[in-house]
């Protein structure tokens, strides 16, 4: 295959799988949330208003690693189940590669003042719940990371695979010169987006949490955050940078503190 047509095929396999991204995620996110809360202590608050960034943290380093078992579980095992026949070699690929696409994610709540988010993320120390304004932290053009609803509910992450599922099957069945090439970028493409489901997955006991993430795949985008490292829960912890819409501008709607020892001075503070 000459250069020319090798470029054709590239160009073709980033518009189809730029098509099912943004179909995908309109199914996730119909109706997106104007401000979201982001809880954080005193060291997250003063980080993110000195450097106008939000940490995004690996997602193999999460506070609670059993939310995201949960999501990659039932992915697996619904994908499994359901595979086409058509593109079951393909599909028995990517169910051994999906989980280990590297992956950072940066939570928020639409519930704001909630007891159990102050009990996980200040503990029994002076906690703050930033809103932030959602138009200004994320594009649809590769500029910042997508942010998307976490889905709660069994069903409608199984019609989100569905949905998947046929569209693959759909491609690979129509393109009967399917090759080495398009295997590839495939693979890459339905991977990164089975992970990117399986972290926006929680169980619904969860529910009253409302979450949104952000997920950011360095592997699987042009925009190029380089990791740093913190000392985290279980030891060494990767983490990303990521801006929002104007660098260095924090959207911030409100700041809400938790109940503490002297509410008017730390307001003052």
């Amino acid at each position: 295959m000459n250069d020319q047509g090798f470029e054709k095929k590239i160009a073709k396999m980033n518009i189809w799988a730029d098509e099912l991204r943004k179909h995908l995620v309109s199914l996730i996110t119909n109706d997106p949330a104007s401000i979201v809360y982001h809880y954080t202590d005193v060291n997250g608050l003063i980080g993110i208003i000195t450097s106008g960034c939000i940490r995004a943290t690996h997602v193999n380093r999460l506070n609670d690693t059993s939310e995201n078992i949960h999501g990659f579980e039932l992915v697996h095992e619904h994908v499994s189940r359901n595979m086409p026949k058509e593109s079951k070699p393909l599909f028995d690929k990517v169910l051994s590669e999906f989980h280990s696409v590297d992956t950072y994610v940066a939570c928020y709540s639409t519930e704001k003042d909630q007891l159990s988010q102050w009990r996980e993320y200040t503990g029994s120390r002076v906690g703050y719940c930033l809103g932030f304004e959602t138009s200004q932290m994320a594009t649809i053009d590769d500029k910042l990371p997508p942010l998307e609803a976490v889905i709660y509910k069994e069903h409608q992450v199984k019609d989100l695979i569905d949905r998947l599922l046929a569209r693959v099957n759909e491609f690979f069945i129509n393109n009967p010169t399917f090759g080495e090439i398009e295997l590839g970028h495939v693979l890459g493409t339905v991977s990164a987006m089975l992970n990117s489901i399986s972290c926006i997955t929680k169980h619904p006991r969860f529910e009253e949490e409302k979450e949104y993430r952000h997920i950011y795949q360095p592997d699987k985008t042009e925009l190029n955050l380089p990791p740093c490292f913190k000392s985290g829960r279980f030891g060494l912890t990767p983490y990303v940078e990521i801006n929002f819409l104007k660098p260095k501008f924090v959207p911030l709607k409100s700041i809400m503190i938790s109940p503490c020892h002297d509410f008017d001075l730390e307001k003052k503070s």
